[in-house]
This record gives C-alpha cells, structure tokens and sequence, in this order.
C-alpha cells in the first residue's frame, strides 16, 4: 500500500493581492454608492456621493449605467 503525503499549498501572494486590490477597484468603479466611505463617514456618504462623483465618468467609459 502506498502512504499519502499530503504537500502544504503555496499562495502566490504577489498574485493574489493584486488580483483582490483589482477586485475593490471594480467594486469603487461599478457598484459604489456611499458605501465605501460609509465606513467612515456614516449617512453623509450616502448623501454627498463622493466617490461616486469621482469616478463617474470612468464608470460610463467602462460602460456602467449610473442614471
């Protein structure tokens, strides 16, 4: 019978957190609205659209709707 050797997995970290800093960049690009600096700055995120207005004409560039 053969023994199982089990070999521990190696992440590539100067793949993987390129990749999920990529990943928050889209989210910011297509999907926020307030919520990222809701974290921060609570219900007045959610009013002033900040980051929203920041990335506005990069998200209709990347062909995302916003209104």
């Amino acid at each position: 019978m053969r023994e199982l050797v089990v070999h521990p997995v190696v992440v590539p970290w100067h793949l993987v957190v390129p990749a999920l800093l990529a990943l928050l960049g889209l989210f910011v690009l297509a999907f926020d609205q307030g919520q990222t600096l809701g974290l921060v700055q609570g219900d007045t995120a959610y009013q002033l659209n900040f980051i929203h207005e920041l990335v506005h004409d990069a998200r209709h560039a990347a062909g995302f709707p916003c209104h």
